[in-house]
């Protein structure tokens, strides 16, 4: 008996035995149960590294005990093949897309299969391929044709290196996850999709997903975005010709607005900046801002950082003029971009108005026993 592992010669034999068999193919079988195993595909770079091996480890164990407690187990494998990565990357080294991306993929599946994984080969898809994304294109045009697709103006993350838009979860420390460039805040005409419309139905449905870590359901709840609240226009003073939207979900509270806050990246920012100091003031805090997730800029526990404009609006319940702020808490994408700052009833407005010297007004009557800061309960 061989006293050291020798994987070169027993690993092949295994997986050509497998491959031999298609023991990991899948067939329709009505008496077995089904259980559908998808990890996030890779983005075929060139080669795999220990994160994919990691990752694919783990949904390869959790298919394989799947399919050994009686699941007919599906399991494909595919490969995020689409957009302008891949067709930096050729340009970088001169060659075509299409033959690079490809390349890759011939590459990466054969280091995935060397590792064993009980893909069913025979499923596999590239999202690069007409066959795949056709159907991307038939449910844009079901979404466009039921008004739930539409088109306006927005600020995005923009990797100038890369020349693309990123999430918020591609930007690191203010840089891109890719390439380490400076992300910056660009203006561009994008689709949206009306989620907004489903929100109460998406909602109710996080209830049933039982295990989730609250964290991801809170992000879940955060992107859904269902508020219910009212709208009303702030007047610039002094610019009878600039309104800004608000939403709050508390008009009843409106009489204690002692301040209100934009979004860094509202669109009326740069129309309200007076000179050339605060316009730089006002790119720098962006530049920070940028360095933070929404997840982390709205976050309970951590301080709220602001930055005060030259301009004030005007309190229409009660005249009175009142400062304006841009803040890192508040997000272009919820509500308007465009909150009133109640300090006496919201906390999050309180720490605010505490930290930059700011007045609070108490709207609400506080029960005979309250002892707190802000005052969230009902009137």
């Amino acid at each position: 008996m061989e006293e050291r592992y020798h994987p070169e010669i027993i690993e092949e034999k295994w997986q050509r035995i497998w491959e031999e068999k298609k023991s990991f193919r899948v067939t329709e079988d009505p008496h077995l149960p089904k259980y559908y195993l998808l990890e996030m595909f890779p983005y075929p770079s060139g080669r795999i590294h220990m994160g994919h091996v990691r990752n694919y480890s783990i949904g390869d164990v959790v298919a394989r005990y799947k399919k050994m407690r009686g699941f007919n187990v599906l399991h494909p494998m595919g490969w995020d093949a689409f957009g302008l990565p891949a067709e930096n990357a050729a340009i970088e080294r001169g060659v075509h897309p299409g033959i690079w991306t490809e390349d890759n993929i011939v590459y990466m599946r054969n280091q995935l299969k060397r590792m064993g994984l009980s893909y069913d080969w025979e499923r596999e898809i590239s999202t690069c391929e007409p066959d795949y994304y056709k159907w991307n294109q038939w449910i844009f045009l079901k979404l466009y044709e039921r008004g739930l697709a539409y088109k306006k103006s927005s600020s995005v993350n923009w990797c100038s290196s890369c020349e693309t838009v990123l999430a918020n979860e591609q930007v690191s420390d203010g840089l891109c996850w890719r390439c380490d460039t400076p992300v910056g805040a660009k203006e561009l005409e994008q689709w949206f999709f009306n989620i907004t419309a489903y929100a109460e139905e998406l909602l109710r449905d996080l209830d049933q997903l039982s295990g989730w870590p609250e964290k991801v359901l809170l992000m879940q709840r955060n992107w859904i975005g269902r508020s219910e609240g009212a709208e009303f226009d702030l007047a610039v003073a002094g610019r009878p010709e600039l309104k800004i939207r608000v939403f709050t979900t508390r008009p009843d509270t409106a009489f204690g607005m002692t301040y209100a806050v934009l979004a860094p990246d509202h669109p009326l920012v740069d129309r309200l900046i007076t000179g050339a100091s605060e316009r730089a003031e006002v790119e720098r805090f962006r530049a920070e801002v940028l360095k933070q997730s929404e997840q982390e800029r709205t976050a309970e526990d951590r301080p709220k950082r602001g930055l005060r404009l030259s301009a004030r609006v005007v309190n229409p319940f009660n005249g009175a003029r009142i400062p304006l702020f841009i803040a890192d808490y508040v997000l272009m994408t919820y509500g308007t971009g465009a909150i009133m700052a109640v300090p006496g009833e919201d906390q999050r407005d309180w720490d605010f108005a505490k930290a930059h010297g700011l007045g609070i007004i108490e709207t609400v009557k506080r029960p005979p026993d309250w002892s707190g800061e802000a005052y969230t309960g009902d009137g």
